[in-house]
């Protein structure tokens, strides 16, 4: 009912009383099909009132004192800016709102649905609209003065039960809500359905009579009520309910605003529920397609081809000499297998392109072992994402996908038993503990290392990286640059999480996060770093949390 003619009706007579003698000191548009009118109050107050005309579920609402933050807004209507309200006022006819201003000026508030818009109107002349500027502004406003007094006919029948019956056989059709609805006038298909549940099942004309007399005064002087329905959704009425889970307001205004701000966080997580399931099925893709390039066949094949190419070196050492380009020897490895050619760094001995042909069978034995964990880790957290995809299809209503929210870290951060932050326990990152007071934070995809850096890093946070190698971001919280043997442990932590793991001293630079930044022309996870120091360290992998 939050748009019904009798709520704006006890909206406008409020508005009147509360803005009466106010200054227009601002109109402007933050969001999409949202207006809102800011107002200074003979006592000196900021009063906003907000008007929402894309969706049938929101309408007016009003909030008091100055905006909490600053937004980018549109200025707009300012030809309405420094005058007085002389007073506020609905229509008799029609879901209008007129807030009057001097020199035969007025903003005129048009609440009819997903069709609802906002004039500036002077001597009945549309001046500035909100909505479809071009093909209102210079037009005369619509007066509808052929229309019924709204009020004065309910009022009429409710004092004349022979006329209600008369005028209810008049308008009769197979559909009774439809009937009201045509003969009721300001009575919508929800107030007329309210209506009828009054009146009981067996319909009759004296039993509807009794229903509305007793609604029609209840909606001169009404107690607003916010419910929540089932599945979380707010619902708003001035009429009588007796339900468990509802909040009553004697000020009209004050429900509107309540069931208004429940409604925007029921239609926002509804939209942060398909965000993020839209989120979610980009990440199966992804890991699905990773893990569909996974081929560890062909490196197997590379470091047999290196530790071929090394020994048959090492057993043609009398062939020794430098200069050549390549060399084709016998394979003596396998029967039977033909000669094979093998390419020569031309300043190296034999002996050192055998030791270099080890070193790159090493090199790829490394890089096999971590793609390998990085398989069993894709699969691990593929499954994750799915078993939380399908999580979400049983997910019925906003209320459930407040509380999906809440179990998947997007609580307010709490403590443990052991002191241990919840929102520590649901950051996207690998967690070491290197102290009670210590954390370590480590990146695990080059997305993952960017949205480190520079969304859970502060400035003063130490940030690593394994140097001349790629790997993972790591960022060190809860100490300072003089802690020397915590930033030896990360650094150590941070060497094992590169591809230059299987090293025996890895060179680790280390600065404070402000020191970090991005660059246009590189790639997402990669940085540019200031300022670093460098510790050589052996790469060792603490217990993970």
């Amino acid at each position: 009912m939050h748009r019904n003619y009798f709520t704006l009706y006890q909206a406008a007579l409020e508005l009147n009383e509360r803005l009466a003698g106010a200054t227009v000191t601002g109109i402007c548009s933050q969001e999409k099909n949202q207006l809102i009118l800011t107002f200074e109050t003979a006592d000196h107050h900021l009063f906003r009132l907000f008007v929402i005309t894309a969706t049938p579920r929101l309408s007016i609402f009003v909030k008091e004192g100055p905006e909490s933050k600053t937004r980018q807004s549109a200025i707009l209507m300012t030809e309405a800016c420094g005058k007085s309200v002389s007073g506020i006022e609905i229509s008799t006819y029609d879901r209008e709102i007129t807030i009057h201003l001097p020199d035969e000026t007025a903003i005129i508030l048009q609440l009819f649905g997903q069709k609802s818009n906002v004039f500036l109107v002077h001597n009945d002349v549309i001046t500035d609209a909100f909505k479809a500027k071009s093909s209102h502004i210079g037009q005369l406003y619509p007066q509808n003065l052929s229309g019924e007094h709204i009020l004065k006919k309910l009022e009429s029948l409710a004092l004349d039960k022979t006329l209600f019956i008369s005028r209810l056989n008049e308008n009769r059709t197979d559909d009774i809500v439809e009937t009201i609805c045509t003969f009721l006038p300001g009575f919508d298909p929800k107030l007329s359905k309210e209506l009828l549940r009054r009146a009981g099942t067996n319909r009759d004309p004296s039993a509807i009579f009794e229903a509305f007399r007793t609604i029609f005064y209840e909606l001169l002087d009404p107690l607003a009520t916010v419910e929540e329905k089932e599945n979380g959704e707010p619902a708003f009425t001035i009429t009588a309910v007796t339900g468990s889970n509802s909040h009553t307001f004697d000020s009209v205004l004050e429900g509107l605003s309540f069931y208004s701000i429940s409604m925007l966080k029921f239609l926002d997580t509804k939209e942060e529920l398909k965000s993020f399931r839209t989120r979610q099925l980009q990440l199966l893709r992804k890991k699905t397609k990773e893990l569909e390039s996974y081929n560890p066949g062909m490196l197997e094949e590379f470091i047999r081809n290196y530790e071929t190419c090394g020994h048959l070196l090492m057993a043609y050492l009398g062939n020794e000499g430098k200069g050549r380009k390549s060399i084709t020897l016998q394979n003596i490895l396998e029967k039977e297998a033909p000669d094979i050619t093998i390419a020569l760094k031309e300043a190296l001995s034999l002996r050192q392109n055998a030791e270099e042909y080890f070193s790159k069978a090493a090199k790829t034995r490394g890089k096999l072992i971590t793609m390998q964990e990085r398989h069993l880790v894709l699969e691990q957290e593929k499954k994750a994402v799915e078993r939380l995809l399908n999580e979400m299809e049983s997910i019925g209503s906003p209320k459930e996908a407040r509380k999906f929210h809440e179990e998947h870290g997007t609580s307010k951060p709490g403590k443990t038993q052991s002191g241990r932050n919840k929102h520590e326990q649901g950051l996207p990152f690998r967690t070491v503990r290197l102290s009670p007071e210590v954390t370590l934070l480590v990146g695990k995809n080059a997305e993952n290392n960017e949205l480190l850096t520079f969304e859970f890093s502060k400035p003063d946070d130490i940030w690593l990286h394994a140097r001349g190698a790629s790997g993972s971001h790591c960022v060190l919280k809860g100490a300072g640059m003089n802690h020397l043997d915590l930033i030896k442990k990360a650094a150590a932590i941070a060497a094992w999480y590169s591809a230059a793991k299987h090293s025996k001293l890895v060179p680790v630079i280390y600065t404070q996060k402000k020191f970090v930044r991005r660059s246009k022309k590189l790639q997402t996870g990669q940085v540019i770093v200031e300022r670093e120091k460098v510790l050589f360290v052996k790469p060792s992998r603490e217990s993970e949390h």
